[in-house]
């Protein structure tokens, strides 16, 4: 869960993802720089509709325009006015209908797309773990030895008995610390530290004590205590309702402030040509809240969307009677979130994996079903975490019962990461109408991990992004921010169209995406991922001016995407961020 600056996350790319210069990806080729997806056309002016009529309040020209409309049409300039796209077409003829009074912007050949569309990210943690979690990350943390030196260090300017919360991206292949390793170097303070992914951490013996954890405290449903071969905890607990347990006892010397958490990520976001994101897990309602005050308040920066949380059985009627169904233009509460396995290591699936657990639901499937049965029927959307087959199929079983129970036209509802699904899976989320929200940069920092989980025939099928969308299946491509080191679009794009595991293989190059695609799917996708995608997603007349300029074409620059930069991102016709500023 790492907050980096923009130019961190721009040296983190080029470092970690740099070197990928493949000119194809399972015999399926990436667009040349004069290529364009489907034959390109420069469209002529059109009529822009009542509410967009008049001189223009600004136009680009001379530029690049990549509209992802339904015909991947190539222009050369937008005029924008009231917030929304007035005209789309060439130069000269945007410049003449324009009027006197617009601001022109000459793009000197830049490239502009429709602001990328993050639908799955958590951007109010982005900004609390800031705050409130001690980074123990590459490169000084590497291995439970350089864990535990950086620890000392924080322990030494630490008061005796006072929590130190942290999290942690690596300590060595398949490592995971135990309450021993912190109690080496923590043993008068209690210690929680996270694993960046988010699922499931390790607790020292002080913390231990404070929670009252010993060898007779039980699993909750749907999570794990680890133990030793006697029977005592090992530190390490997996899933939220395991992690609940301990974590209700730490206490911090801040003042946690979940609107400021909320506001001061959506810099960093903008600046990577985000204009609108999803956070998918808003835990209790003053997290909700937060969020919806800053719209309520005029204070979002981009375009926000949330779906609250349940994590537990009680958190039903919260969602059901507590939480505000508000919306306006730049903020609203899209719906619910479950999460029904944890990350890899407990994911749900039909065969055993080499993971702590293979066969565990975090929620009674029959429980779940109904939950999801009475959501459905508010009218809103669910999305579902989901990484093994077996969790995408009990998902899947419990749409179609809600569906058939209460045929509401189009729900949309979702499912997040899908990592390892079957052939059925794709063609039954595809009758049903399911969005796959999914995070290509993940194969990039857990590829060669889900090999040695799953087995190579298994990862073979891992995030099967071409068989989706050659299935029907609408796909969404979004960052998880901040459970992965890259939360930009480019490192996105990267992960979709080579797939890149950290040891530089490229895993199921026959999944693999062409930029356009990818594109599409961080466009269009996550506009269509929220019932949006008549009014923004695209660049084209009568949608929301929402916009990314990159410092270079990203379809010529498919090889080397991850390194691309952006030059300014206009939200609502306004420029939220410019390079410099």
């Amino acid at each position: 869960m790492q907050t980096l600056t923009r130019r961190d996350f721009i040296r983190l790319a080029a470092t970690t993802l740099g070197g990928l210069a493949l000119a194809g990806c399972g015999g399926r080729q990436l667009a040349q720089p004069t290529e364009a997806p489907r034959p390109a056309i420069t469209v002529a002016a059109t009529t822009a509709p009542a509410s967009a009529t008049g001189a223009a309040d600004m136009i680009f020209v001379n530029g690049k325009i990549i509209t992802v409309d339904a015909k991947d049409t190539i222009a050369q300039a937008v005029a924008i006015k009231n917030g929304l796209i007035q005209q789309v077409g060439k130069t000269d003829e945007v410049r003449a209908s324009a009027g006197a009074t617009a601001q022109v912007v000459d793009l000197k050949g830049k490239a502009v797309t429709p602001g990328l569309i993050d639908p799955h990210n958590h951007l109010q943690v982005v900004g609390m773990m800031s705050d409130a979690y001690i980074p123990f990350l590459p490169p000084d943390v590497i291995t439970v030895e350089g864990l535990q030196k950086k620890l000392a260090a924080v322990v030494a300017k630490t008061g005796k008995g006072k929590w130190i919360q942290g999290y942690y991206l690596y300590v060595g292949a398949g490592a995971i610390p135990k309450r021993q390793d912190l109690d080496k170097v923590a043993p008068e303070n209690p210690v929680w530290i996270l694993q960046q992914g988010g699922h499931y951490g390790t607790a020292n013996s002080a913390a231990l004590k404070i929670a009252n954890i010993t060898a007779s405290t039980a699993n909750p449903t749907g999570g794990i205590i680890e133990r030793d071969k006697g029977g005592e905890p090992t530190g390490v607990f997996y899933n939220h309702r395991a992690m609940d347990l301990l974590r209700r006892f730490v206490t911090l010397d801040i003042k946690a402030d979940p609107r400021a958490y909320a506001l001061t990520p959506q810099d960093t976001f903008a600046a990577a040509g985000v204009t609108t994101f999803h956070d998918n897990n808003v835990r209790g309602t003053e997290n909700t809240a937060a969020y919806l005050d800053l719209g309520k308040q005029g204070k979002m920066k981009i375009r926000g969307a949330i779906y609250y949380t349940l994590e537990w059985p009680a958190d039903l009627d919260t969602a059901l009677k507590q939480i505000e169904r508000y919306k306006d233009p730049m903020m609203q509460m899209a719906g619910f979130k479950f999460l029904i396995d944890g990350q890899v290591p407990t994911a749900f699936t039909h065969e055993p994996h080499e993971g702590a657990s293979w066969n565990m639901a975090t929620w009674d499937p029959a429980m779940f079903k109904s939950a999801v049965r009475s959501l459905h029927d508010t009218g809103l959307q669910i999305c579902v975490h989901c990484i093994g087959d077996a969790a995408v199929d009990l998902v899947i079983d419990a749409y179609e019962a809600a569906m058939k129970a209460n045929p509401r036209s189009d729900p949309r509802h979702r499912i997040e990461h899908a990592i390892i699904t079957t052939p059925q899976a794709t063609k039954r989320m595809k009758d049903l109408g399911i969005v796959v929200s999914t995070q290509p940069a993940f194969i990039r920092s857990g590829g060669d991990g889900w090999v040695k989980y799953f087995g190579e025939q298994r990862a073979k099928r891992a995030m099967v992004t071409r068989e989706w969308l050659d299935g029907g299946v609408r796909l969404a491509l979004g960052s998880d921010a901040p459970t992965a080191p890259w939360i930009t679009p480019q490192a996105t794009l990267a992960g979709a169209t080579m797939r890149p595991t950290i040891t530089d293989k490229v895993l199921g190059p026959e999944q693999c995406l062409t930029i356009q695609e990818a594109l599409r799917a961080h466009t269009m996708g996550g506009a269509y991922a929220l019932h949006e995608e008549k009014i923004k997603g695209s660049i084209e007349v009568g949608k929301l001016a929402d916009l990314a300029v990159w410092n270079e074409d990203p379809y010529s620059a498919a090889d080397h995407i991850h390194t691309v930069t952006i030059a300014t991102t206009i939200v609502g016709g306004k420029v939220v961020y410019q390079t410099g500023s």
